[in-house]
């Protein structure tokens, strides 16, 4: 499919955010687990169309992960959704040098934006509503001096793989990136080995996005369905590598963590799920590269 991202415009992406009633207990979890390294800490977000909250955010594995929380005293956008949802992955986050032409793009093709902001010093944001981006908020934020030095330091330990996200028609939600963002696909749509979802994945702002189907009613194991039928379209989860794979299943289990699905698949690769239960609603696939 044809990409419509005009000429000159360039993203990469910036993080994954995950809505908790808790910032600093959300925090000690990832920080007792993960090898993480804070990049901001615990501070009230600036003036917003949809109301003032904290965030805090941390590098894990490479990239970046953002906490929110409603600000003291207030009921705002995130008690909303965790009244709505749980908590849990809230919206992916992309910066861009130019915002103005990706919008009007946006626009002209009827794809529904939301909450556009400026800020002082030409910074700019605005939201492709989930309602158009099978169930997935996403979030531009246009960076004064874009093309400044811009690394996330690398970790020799971890590596934050990707986020996966449960559509109901993957070759349309592929597109939809294809499209809006020039996303290049690395693997086409497939049925795993065990025919339990179609899966595939590609390169959106410089990140893996991973896209999970339900293969009909006849799967042995419709996890994507029923995830769908209870939530709808969406982020289902994150996945990282982690060397020390062995060492932190240990520490999960005698934390009291709840980690489900351990296997080993048929490549001899070994992984395990972290419960949404135990990590504030989001589910977190982990697997072994030690």
């Amino acid at each position: 499919m044809t990409s419509i991202l005009p000429e000159g415009v360039k993203l990469r992406f910036d993080h994954v955010s995950i809505a908790v009633r808790s910032i600093d207990r959300a925090f000690d979890f990832f920080n007792r687990y993960f090898p993480i390294r804070e990049r901001s800490a615990k501070r009230l977000s600036e003036e917003q169309l949809s109301g003032r909250f904290n965030w805090r955010d941390f590098y894990l594995g490479g990239f970046v992960v953002e906490l929110i929380e409603d600000s003291a005293g207030q009921a705002g956008f995130v008690s909303r959704f965790i009244e709505k949802h749980g908590e849990g992955l809230h919206h992916l986050s992309i910066e861009v040098n130019h915002l103005g032409p990706i919008l009007a793009a946006l626009k002209a093709d009827g794809v529904r934006v939301v909450d556009e902001q400026s800020f002082p010093e030409g910074a700019m944001t605005a939201f492709i509503s989930p309602r158009a981006a099978f169930g997935t908020l996403i979030q531009f934020w246009q960076v004064p001096n874009f093309d400044a030095a811009y690394t996330h330091p690398k970790d020799e330990n971890s590596h934050f793989d990707h986020v996966s996200i449960a559509v109901r028609d993957i070759g349309r939600a592929m597109g939809f990136f294809e499209r809006y963002f020039a996303g290049r696909i690395a693997r086409a749509p497939h049925l795993n080995h065990r025919g339990d979802f179609i899966l595939g994945n590609m390169q959106v702002a410089g990140f893996k996005l991973e896209f999970l189907q339900s293969p009909g009613k006849s799967a042995p194991n419709d996890f994507v369905g029923r995830f769908i039928e209870r939530h709808g379209e969406g982020m289902h989860h994150i996945s990282m590598d982690l060397r020390d794979f062995d060492g932190t299943l240990a520490r999960l289990k005698a934390g009291g963590v709840r980690v489900v699905d351990e296997s080993t698949n048929w490549r001899g690769e070994r992984e395990f799920f972290i419960s949404p239960r135990s990590a504030f609603g989001t589910l977190i696939q982990v697997w072994d590269v030690g």
